[in-house]
């Protein structure tokens, strides 16, 4: 004996319409809506990091900016900073070597939250200071 046309046909799709419920469901979902985000530039304040890379290492490095200063341990090659936004940053960078340490270089990136980082190498034998100075075209 055969089974019925409409027999044959609805065994297989009620699973499908078991499985297909759930999937409607999903996919019928309303449009996302996209919430406004605060920029994290709109503050007077700007989070950055610091990245230090010496070709030798050094015994004292120190950055300042204005009156806030850092000092990174030999070995040390990042710290997190805070700074006044502006679009002209000025940091002072003084580093010294070990004696008989040939000419090296230090290479600086300033790395601040939601803006271009920036990078700046300075040379030195024994001993170097100087004033790096960092633009942004487009701050505000």
């Amino acid at each position: 004996m055969t089974r019925s046309p409409l027999n044959a046909t609805l065994i297989p799709l009620i699973p499908l319409a078991v499985l297909g419920l759930p999937l409607a469901q999903v996919l019928n979902q309303p449009a996302y809506q996209a919430t406004e985000l605060i920029s994290p530039t709109s503050g007077p304040h700007v989070n950055a990091y610091l990245e230090i890379d010496s070709a030798h290492p050094f015994e004292t490095l120190s950055v300042r900016i204005g009156e806030a200063s850092w000092h990174f341990a030999p070995g040390e090659n990042e710290k997190e900073i805070v700074y006044q936004r502006d679009s002209k940053l000025t940091l002072l960078v003084s580093a010294t070597w070990p004696e008989n340490t040939p000419k090296t270089a230090l290479r600086l990136e300033l790395i601040p939250d939601a803006t271009p980082s920036k990078t700046h190498t300075l040379w030195g034998l024994g001993k170097v200071t100087e004033e790096v100075t960092f633009i942004w075209e487009d701050q505000e």
